[in-house]
């Protein structure tokens, strides 16, 4: 990765000597470099790469052109590596935009687009945003492609992945164990979907791919959610071994697979692999991506979870404080997010004998509810202004009487 990188960044600089500044094989040289960054995890150098390339592209073809709109899709792609998925989101539309413009609403092109969008959703767990424009990603690309195109498979198993992420986020905000009729079939639907992937990607793409690992990966979670723990470890372990071989062990991406196995070995009650893993996973992140970004923070909750469940309420209080500081620092006192956290170290300062230092968290967990309450009930009831405040259809007239 090193050499290709080196090589990249050469071509980029030797780009305006031999054609003159803002040439497009200068914009084509840092569009590669910005992709061979992203490979390895170099998020903001790929980010500086994409920007620099931006100008020249639009200032060759126009801010309407293909080539405007796949640079788009690359920036938009980095900045959601980043987590910074408010300033990707209009990125990615007006992406989205260009090309339904260019190629038509149907075209490969397009799906391709919209694919990307759904994926940065179910990234930021904007899963019920994410999952019509799955479905229509893969409308597009089964009918043009046959529904044993590797690129339709890609399609397939973002589904798939969205659908078993938005049953899980569904039971971890509802507090059950067991997912609803919905839930369920969403759970064998992805089942399917994940047979099918697999299915296909062995039979056209190296055993070691990146893609095969994802695919692995995502049905180790379902395998482990469904309770067939054998079968998970197998698939979790699969995956692991391919990114850690492909990508290092101090890659993002491996962090995905260590994560995963953590969950299986937790479930197992192998529980100093469970968490060797799940540091492991902190670790990665934190260093590559910073403590702030959302993987880490969820990294940092997966762990915490993983202490509170086994009362070890030193660990569980060290990790629960600094997610709490963060997401405080992020998102302010009254967010949503620090309920939980906020819960489940109330808690353990109750079992270590602190009741008084649990009561003031309880009062912010009380206040952030009724804010949240407050919220809601503004929101309906601005809704139903807006909705009385429009004028009233207006009715055709009657047909004369024959």
């Amino acid at each position: 990765m090193g050499e290709a990188i080196q090589a990249a960044r050469a071509a980029a600089e030797l780009a305006p000597q031999a054609f003159g500044p803002d040439h497009f094989a200068e914009a084509e040289s840092l569009n590669l470099l910005g992709l061979i960054y992203t490979e390895a995890a170099k998020y903001q150098d790929a980010l500086e790469a994409f920007e620099r390339a931006a100008p020249i592209l639009r200032a060759q073809f126009g801010t309407e052109s293909k080539e405007v709109a796949q640079l788009a899709g690359n920036l938009a792609g980095t900045l959601t590596k980043l987590g910074l998925y408010k300033e990707a989101r209009p990125i990615y539309e007006r992406a989205i935009a260009i090309t339904e413009q260019l190629a038509g609403p149907d075209s490969l092109d397009t799906a391709a687009a919209v694919n990307s969008l759904a994926v940065m959703y179910d990234t930021a767990g904007e899963h019920a945003s994410a999952r019509p424009l799955h479905e229509r990603a893969l409308a597009i690309r089964r009918k043009l492609l046959g529904p044993a195109h590797l690129t339709t498979a890609e399609s397939m198993s973002n589904l798939a992945g969205s659908l078993v992420l938005g049953v899980d986020a569904a039971l971890s905000e509802s507090g059950v164990t067991k997912p609803s009729a919905a839930g369920v079939e969403d759970r064998r639907r992805a089942t399917k979907l994940y047979d099918q992937v697999i299915a296909i990607r062995e039979r056209l793409l190296p055993q070691d791919s990146a893609e095969m690992a994802s695919s692995l990966s995502g049905a180790a979670q379902l395998a482990l959610d469904e309770g067939r723990l054998d079968e998970a470890g197998r698939l979790a372990i699969e995956s692991l071994a391919i990114r850690q071989a492909r990508f290092g062990v101090e890659h993002p991406s491996t962090a995905i697979s260590l994560e995963v196995l953590a969950r299986v070995r937790a479930a197992q009650r192998e529980d100093e692999e469970a968490k060797e893993f799940f540091e492991k996973a902190l670790d990665v992140r934190t260093r590559k991506l910073g403590e702030s970004h959302p993987r880490s923070l969820a990294s940092l909750a997966a762990l915490a979870d993983f202490n509170v469940s086994r009362k070890q309420h030193e660990a569980a209080e060290k990790h629960l404080r600094a997610l709490i500081a963060i997401r405080t620092k992020l998102e302010g006192e009254a967010a949503k997010s620090l309920l939980k956290p906020l819960d489940q170290l109330a808690g353990v300062l109750d079992a270590t004998g602190r009741k008084k230092e649990a009561d003031p968290l309880r009062t912010q967990i009380a206040t952030i509810r009724e804010a949240l309450k407050k919220a809601e009930a503004e929101a309906i009831k601005a809704a139903e202004a807006q909705k009385a405040a429009e004028p009233a259809p207006t009715q055709a007239a009657p047909a004369p009487a024959k």
